[in-house]
């Protein structure tokens, strides 16, 4: 399930748990190889980052290079960037929300 940081806690999609890359593609019910740690590059899919800067989860389980600002979404870094198209995927156990 992709990761939305606007869903409550304990709710399907909630970014507050263990997180995961897709590093595959698959159909719904089919095999897919996940990272839980480690270096992934993606120049189609990834935004254009700045190489040491911290990348965040979003609302729609892609990556965001702009921490979240709105009310009761998930602050939490997922990684740093590495070059313009590939990111150290180590997600921080620590995140918080804006009030």
């Amino acid at each position: 399930e992709p990761v939305d940081i606007s869903v409550a806690a304990a709710a399907t999609g909630d970014a507050r748990g263990i997180l995961g890359m897709a590093v595959t593609s698959s159909t719904d019910g089919g095999a897919l190889t996940v990272l839980l740690q480690g270096i992934i590059r993606a120049d189609a899919n990834f935004p254009a980052l700045t190489i040491g800067a911290a990348v965040f989860a979003s609302t729609t389980g892609d990556i965001v290079v702009t921490q979240p600002t709105t009310t009761d979404h998930v602050i939490r870094i997922i990684g740093h960037a590495l070059t313009a198209d590939e990111i150290h995927f180590k997600p921080d156990a620590v995140w918080t929300t804006h009030t």
